[in-house]
Protein backbone atom coordinates (compact mmCIF):
# COMPACT_ATOMS: atom_id res chain seq x y z
CA UNK A 1 0.00 0.00 0.00
CA UNK A 2 1.69 3.32 -1.04
CA UNK A 3 2.08 5.91 2.39
CA UNK A 4 -0.93 8.11 2.85
CA UNK A 5 0.54 11.44 1.23
CA UNK A 6 0.93 9.45 -2.37
CA UNK A 7 -2.72 8.13 -1.78
CA UNK A 8 -4.06 11.22 -0.80
CA UNK A 9 -2.33 13.27 -3.91
CA UNK A 10 -3.74 9.99 -5.88
CA UNK A 11 -7.12 10.74 -4.97
CA UNK A 12 -6.25 14.29 -5.57
CA UNK A 13 -5.48 14.17 -9.03
CA UNK A 14 -8.38 11.60 -9.59
CA UNK A 15 -10.73 14.82 -8.09
CA UNK A 16 -8.91 16.86 -11.11
CA UNK A 17 -8.77 14.23 -14.14
CA UNK A 18 -12.82 14.35 -12.95
CA UNK A 19 -13.51 17.76 -13.08
CA UNK A 20 -11.99 17.58 -16.84
CA UNK A 21 -8.76 19.78 -15.74
CA UNK A 22 -6.57 17.22 -17.76
CA UNK A 23 -6.78 13.89 -19.76
CA UNK A 24 -5.87 10.36 -19.05
CA UNK A 25 -2.62 10.67 -20.59
CA UNK A 26 -1.39 13.45 -18.20
CA UNK A 27 -3.41 11.68 -15.20
CA UNK A 28 -0.96 8.52 -15.84
CA UNK A 29 1.91 10.89 -15.86
CA UNK A 30 1.40 12.77 -12.60
CA UNK A 31 0.28 9.22 -11.16
CA UNK A 32 3.62 7.99 -11.94
CA UNK A 33 5.22 10.93 -10.65
CA UNK A 34 3.20 10.87 -6.91
CA UNK A 35 4.10 7.44 -7.04
CA UNK A 36 7.50 7.84 -7.52
CA UNK A 37 7.62 10.25 -4.72
CA UNK A 38 7.83 13.62 -6.55
CA UNK A 39 4.12 14.60 -4.85
CA UNK A 40 4.86 18.43 -5.34
CA UNK A 41 5.58 18.02 -9.20
CA UNK A 42 2.51 15.53 -9.39
CA UNK A 43 0.12 18.57 -8.42
CA UNK A 44 2.21 21.62 -10.08
CA UNK A 45 -0.03 23.91 -11.63
CA UNK A 46 -3.01 22.56 -11.02
CA UNK A 47 -6.03 24.94 -8.99
CA UNK A 48 -8.30 24.60 -6.30
CA UNK A 49 -11.00 22.23 -6.46
CA UNK A 50 -14.68 23.27 -5.58
CA UNK A 51 -16.49 20.83 -3.05
CA UNK A 52 -17.02 17.66 -4.85
CA UNK A 53 -20.56 16.90 -6.51
CA UNK A 54 -21.83 13.00 -5.91
CA UNK A 55 -21.41 11.06 -9.37
CA UNK A 56 -24.47 10.75 -11.03
CA UNK A 57 -26.41 6.85 -10.68
CA UNK A 58 -28.45 5.23 -13.21
CA UNK A 59 -30.36 1.93 -13.35
CA UNK A 60 -29.43 -0.82 -15.17
CA UNK A 61 -25.73 -0.62 -15.04
CA UNK A 62 -23.69 -3.89 -14.10
CA UNK A 63 -21.92 -3.65 -11.02
CA UNK A 64 -19.05 -1.56 -9.79
CA UNK A 65 -19.79 0.88 -12.70
CA UNK A 66 -20.54 4.21 -12.59
CA UNK A 67 -21.09 7.21 -14.81
CA UNK A 68 -18.11 9.46 -13.20
CA UNK A 69 -15.30 8.61 -10.82
CA UNK A 70 -17.07 9.86 -7.56
CA UNK A 71 -14.10 13.17 -6.36
CA UNK A 72 -13.10 10.99 -2.86
CA UNK A 73 -12.01 7.56 -4.92
CA UNK A 74 -8.74 7.11 -5.88
CA UNK A 75 -7.32 6.16 -9.56
CA UNK A 76 -5.35 3.32 -10.30
CA UNK A 77 -3.03 2.71 -14.02
CA UNK A 78 -5.25 -0.39 -14.21
CA UNK A 79 -7.73 -0.31 -17.28
CA UNK A 80 -9.03 -3.16 -19.01
CA UNK A 81 -11.45 -3.15 -22.53
CA UNK A 82 -15.42 -3.99 -21.38
CA UNK A 83 -16.04 -6.92 -23.47
CA UNK A 84 -19.83 -6.47 -23.68
CA UNK A 85 -19.54 -2.39 -24.72
CA UNK A 86 -15.98 -2.34 -26.30
CA UNK A 87 -15.44 0.90 -23.67
CA UNK A 88 -12.22 1.00 -22.06
CA UNK A 89 -12.97 1.71 -18.51
CA UNK A 90 -10.41 2.88 -15.76
CA UNK A 91 -10.43 1.59 -12.30
CA UNK A 92 -10.57 3.61 -9.47
CA UNK A 93 -10.88 2.54 -5.80
CA UNK A 94 -13.10 4.24 -2.75
CA UNK A 95 -10.62 5.02 -0.04
CA UNK A 96 -13.13 4.57 2.55
CA UNK A 97 -13.46 0.90 1.99
CA UNK A 98 -10.83 -0.41 -0.71
CA UNK A 99 -14.18 -1.38 -3.24
CA UNK A 100 -13.49 -1.10 -7.11
CA UNK A 101 -15.49 0.97 -9.30
CA UNK A 102 -15.20 1.25 -13.50
CA UNK A 103 -15.62 4.71 -15.05
CA UNK A 104 -15.18 4.99 -19.04
CA UNK A 105 -12.88 6.80 -20.10
CA UNK A 106 -13.75 9.17 -22.18
CA UNK A 107 -13.59 8.76 -26.18
CA UNK A 108 -10.55 9.96 -27.83
CA UNK A 109 -11.11 13.39 -29.93
CA UNK A 110 -9.37 13.40 -33.10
Amino acid sequence: MPPPEQERTAALLGRHFAADRFDAGELDRRLDLAFAGAVSDALEGLPPLAAPPRPKRRWGRRHGESDTADPAWMPTKERFIDPSTQRVMRVWVDPADHTRHYVPEPLASG
